[in-house]
């Protein structure tokens, strides 16, 4: 037998009716269950928007500096375009902005420094703090923000600076581990011929 709410006369002592429905009752509320079920289903299928995706290429020079586009990828977020704004108007600096649909996300630069690698790195600009993880031979110092490479490039104008690289990245993305192999290829590149020239005050 089927008992509705109308069925049933009101409690004299004003407790709330429970189990209004002995059989059927389960049978609707099964079937809402189920058709709630597959409307979210539905909707998660249909109604959510895809991930965005990276519409442009990563350059195979970060910076005119030649660099595996692997290496600078995962540093880099999804968008339309990239674009590059270099800047050499400070005397012993070369600085560069990575932007991506106008946003700055990544800079490199080098520039010339007195000093150890530890003193260059507690320089608030670099991005770097001074508890960052240092390799072995103290040439190299990153985290998952940015590195600092020493660069083999002398300048016989420069008797007491060495040249500096540096990587920066707005927002963290990649790993510490993938830093480390950036500023390693960046700083490998800059020590090239033409680019260890291209930064002589000569």
């Amino acid at each position: 037998m089927t008992f509705s709410v109308r069925d049933i006369a009101p409690s004299t002592s004003g407790d709330t009716l429970k189990h209004l429905e002995k059989t059927g009752g389960r049978g609707r509320r099964g079937t809402l269950a189920l058709a709630g079920t597959l409307l979210f289903v539905v909707c998660s299928a249909s109604c959510s928007s895809p991930p965005p995706k990276k519409e442009y290429a990563t350059p195979d020079a970060l910076c005119g500096v030649s660099v595996d586009p692997g290496l600078v990828a995962p540093f880099l977020p999804a968008g339309k375009k990239i674009s590059l704004h270099p800047d050499n108007s400070i005397q012993g600096w070369t600085l560069c902005d990575v932007g991506v649909d106008g946003t700055r996300v990544l800079s490199a630069n080098t520039k010339w420094e007195e000093g150890s690698l530890r003193e260059v790195a507690a320089d608030p600009l670099n991005g770097v703090d001074v508890n960052s993880t240092t390799t072995p031979d103290k040439r190299y110092t990153y985290t998952r923000l940015g590195g600092i490479g020493l660069v083999d490039c002398q300048d016989p104008k420069r008797p007491d600076q060495q040249l500096v690289a540096s990587v920066r990245v707005m927002k963290k993305s990649g790993s510490e581990a993938e830093m480390k192999k950036l500023i390693t290829a960046f700083t490998e590149g800059v020590a090239g011929p033409a680019e260890c020239a291209r930064r002589r005050l000569g």
